[in-house]
């Protein structure tokens, strides 16, 4: 389905640094419906300052002559929690934006807030000021730990006047409905570039390769899989490599490397050869799956999880917990599927794989993966989604 006359969809991301990569799949989806809509990718930055008096700013970026990114930079005070001054700073902030798209002779015509912290919030503001309809896509876990009441009233707006009100998973309809939220949520899933992540048929390599993608991060959980590690260790076998990529990825300006390599090294292996990498380019991603023969995610909970399917696309066999979101694309012929916490049953699973017990047919694997989740699916169903929200 084409759009003749190609609309402006300004895509408010919750975070966004194209430099680092952070938010980078923003960035993917939008290359990918720019055949039919003009994106403009904006991230609201706040600084602490000391004084009102320092100037809000904004950087432009076009990414491969398709896209336009926009960081905007505004002033937080620290004596100013809300109330009158947080309004005119969230003002000044939209009618800032509003000029820099007036000078680019850009029209808006739909909001897509990526995320209810804080992109939403700034959608409904968006809305509210110059009357453009939004929708919101929901892709982090939910929860309302730290988040006052006067935001969480708030939030029952922003969802009542959105458009449409978008999800990655079922897992989070429950976690909005646990909290109160019974609203019209359509899952579209989520996104992997089979351009990049795919099937390619390779050798045996010396080493059994076990791979994992992730922060460092209680939530992720990485700890079972250690113990996990520890168990297959002391069976003394041979040959066996773990590498862990991306103990940095969420760019919380914390290193966590040497936190890691001490926990590592509290454990003791003797025979497994572990490598480390703090952030890994999506390059290197694909370098180490098209040498893994399995891929392990312990995390505790999961809205979707992309680096699994990542995994999945280049067909390798996933084992991973019960953590939510992966119910969606996993089954019994791509992956194994244990209890969360259970680093025994993690570790039985591996051996299973290392010694054959159980055969993945990897290029099905990649095949039905990328047509369930791939980037025509991917086109089909947001293409849909914005031109019935251009017609209401």
């Amino acid at each position: 389905m084409k759009v003749k006359n190609k609309k402006n969809v300004l895509m408010i991301c919750s975070w966004l640094d194209h430099k680092l990569g952070l938010g980078g799949f923003f960035i993917d989806q939008a290359l990918m419906l720019s055949g039919d809509f003009n994106f403009i990718l904006v991230n609201f930055r706040p600084v602490k300052i000391k004084n009102i008096k320092q100037i809000f700013k904004t950087e432009k970026f076009v990414y491969e002559d398709k896209i336009t990114i926009v960081y905007l930079y505004y002033p937080v005070l620290k004596l100013i929690k809300g109330g009158f001054f947080a309004k005119l700073i969230e003002k000044k902030s939209l009618n800032i934006l509003n000029q820099f798209l007036k000078k680019e002779k850009i029209k808006i015509d739909l909001v897509h807030a990526q995320g209810i912290f804080d992109a939403a919030f700034w959608a409904l503001s968006y809305h509210e000021k110059y009357g453009v309809p939004y929708m919101l896509t929901e892709h982090n876990q939910f929860k309302l730990r730290n988040v006052k009441r006067k935001k969480i009233r708030k939030l029952d707006e922003v969802l009542k006047k959105s458009n449409s009100n978008l999800v990655v998973s079922n897992d989070l309809i429950r976690q909005l409905a646990t909290n109160g939220f019974f609203y019209d949520f359509v899952n579209i899933g989520n996104l992997v570039d089979e351009k990049i992540f795919n099937y390619k048929e390779t050798k045996q390599g010396e080493y059994f390769e076990i791979m994992t993608v992730g922060a460092f991060d209680p939530l992720k959980d990485q700890i079972t899989a250690l113990k996990a590690l520890k168990i297959i260790d002391d069976l003394n076998i041979e040959k066996i490599k773990f590498t862990w990529i991306g103990i940095n990825a969420w760019s919380t300006g914390v290193d966590q490397e040497e936190e890691v390599n001490r926990l590592i090294s509290s454990f003791g292996y003797k025979n497994i050869k572990i490598e480390v990498v703090k952030i890994g380019s999506k390059a290197e991603i694909v370098s180490a799956l098209e040498k893994s023969d399995v891929f392990v995610f312990t995390s505790i909970c999961e809205t979707f999880g992309i680096s699994p399917l990542e995994a999945l696309f280049t067909g390798v066999p996933v084992i991973t917990t019960q953590s939510g979101g992966i119910n969606e694309f996993m089954n019994s012929e791509n992956s194994i599927v244990i209890p969360v916490k259970d680093f025994k049953a993690l570790a039985e699973s591996i051996l299973k794989v290392l010694n054959k017990e159980l055969n993945f047919n990897k290029e099905l694997i990649s095949r039905e993966s990328i047509a369930k989740f791939g980037s025509d699916a991917f086109i089909e169903k947001m293409t849909s989604v914005y031109s019935n929200a251009f017609v209401k």
